[in-house]
């Protein structure tokens, strides 16, 4: 990123130490007179002076900052320099940097610098971002102090904004919907075609490749036989996440659970070529069509990072998407809590429009059962209710999938086939 300079004005007011000094040197003076003494304008003397010879240091009316941060978007916990100079026109008795950032940051290092009797100050700091989300570098404090200390000058300036992409979660293998498109993708296809999974072998056939003919077996048949290999055809995959409740531990919460699934398999479809969208529901409904590509990738984590912002609550529809945000057929992982009813109502609403829709709960905690009685039967109530609702979404067709705490998702555990009928 280059570097960004900045005339900065500070606010200059008289230092502590000065103030203490003049009140010191007046009050000496004061008893002086009042006892009639000169020995305590002996002592008010030099601290008074001090104070003048202070106060008349030049102060420069602004200062040169120039900074950058080495990058824009990052992942979590991943290091991200902040270089910061300033520099004077005149020289100063102490130049100081304080880089105060958000809870969620970590420093490399000690967050404030300083240095005495210089015209200039460049310091690096090496910052981490422990959780996903937009985040303002900054507030960078800078305070000046002229020769003397007579003058302090403080300022404050926010830096660049970071874009933290969560981490996607390790997916070894992946879930073939059962509906894929007439394009070329890395998904092996129940029907024939161009591909390098064998299928089987059948009759030759005018206009069939010579490389396919299967030798060893047209040489005991006495006819020519051709190897069949299955078609390799993508697939359209929508992430749905919800967003209209975020409980648990920070850092642990069922959006911050939500976020990183998506964002794996977001990833582990484009891997192999697949279309994918995504949905979020809650505040305001946002989603991106499904499409190819790496920068798909980044497109997507970009509108899941816009959800955290948005704090109105609508309730969330899916029977008026547009066709592009869920095509017909395409496989929908939604991640959620099971908590608020108008997302158990979309996940149903998904499954009658015929989409397949694997289910992951990101609950990972639950109520807190009292000392009475009566709270700890509603806790228990409360767990029955929702092994009903699994168990109900489970009856629709629907694939319900634990949060795991070691591999996230586990993307090779989704059998889609035995429920649905099988793939196309």
């Amino acid at each position: 990123m280059p570097r960004a300079k900045l005339e900065v004005t500070p606010h200059w007011r008289l230092s502590r130490m000065c103030v203490r000094l003049a009140v010191f040197g007046v009050l000496l003076l004061v008893a002086a007179i009042v006892s009639a003494r000169a020995e305590p304008v002996l002592v008010a003397a030099p601290c008074l002076l001090a104070v003048v010879l202070a106060v008349r240091q030049p102060r420069p009316a602004t200062v040169r900052v120039e900074a950058s941060v080495s990058e824009l978007r990052s992942f979590e916990d991943d290091g991200v320099e902040v270089s910061v100079s300033v520099a004077a026109g005149t020289e100063l008795g102490e130049i100081g940097l304080d880089l105060a950032l958000p809870a969620t940051f970590v420093i490399d290092g000690d967050q404030a610098r300083r240095a005495f009797a210089v015209r200039a100050l460049s310091h690096t700091w090496t910052v981490r971002a422990e959780r996903w989300g937009r985040w303002r570098v900054g507030p960078l404090h800078l305070r000046l102090r002229t020769r003397g200390w007579g003058h302090v000058g403080t300022a404050e300036l926010t830096l660049s904004e970071l874009t933290v992409f969560p981490p996607p979660s390790a997916a070894r293998e992946v879930a073939v919907p059962p509906a894929l498109l007439a394009r070329v993708g890395s998904h092996v296809a129940r029907r024939t075609g161009h591909g390098i999974e064998f299928a089987g072998i059948r009759s030759f056939a005018p206009g069939d490749a010579v490389r396919r003919v299967n030798w060893p077996v047209s040489t005991r048949r006495g006819e020519l036989y051709v190897n069949e290999y299955a078609a390799e055809r993508a697939a359209d995959v929508v992430a749905v996440v919800d967003t209209t409740v975020d409980v648990g531990p920070f850092g642990r919460s069922s959006l911050d659970l939500g976020v990183r699934g998506a964002a794996t398999v977001v990833q582990a479809y484009l891997r192999y070529a697949d279309r994918v969208g995504v949905v979020t529901l809650g505040g305001a409904l946002r989603w991106l069509a499904p499409d190819v590509g790496a920068r798909q990738y980044y497109r997507i984590v970009e509108t899941l990072l816009s959800s955290r912002l948005d704090d109105r609550f609508l309730e969330p529809e899916l029977a008026y998407l547009p066709p592009q945000a869920l095509p017909p057929g395409a496989l929908a992982f939604v991640f959620t809590p099971l908590i608020d009813p108008r997302a158990v109502e979309a996940v149903r609403n998904l499954r009658e429009r015929g989409h397949p829709v694997v289910v992951v709960d990101v609950l990972t905690s639950e109520p807190e059962p009292g000392r009475e009685r009566d709270a700890q039967l509603a806790v228990r109530i409360w767990r029955l209710d929702r092994e009903v609702l699994l168990h109900g979404l489970e009856e629709m067709g629907v694939t319900v999938l634990p949060w795991d705490e070691e591999y996230g998702i586990p993307l090779e555990r989704v059998r889609l086939e035995p429920l649905l009928g099988g793939a196309r």
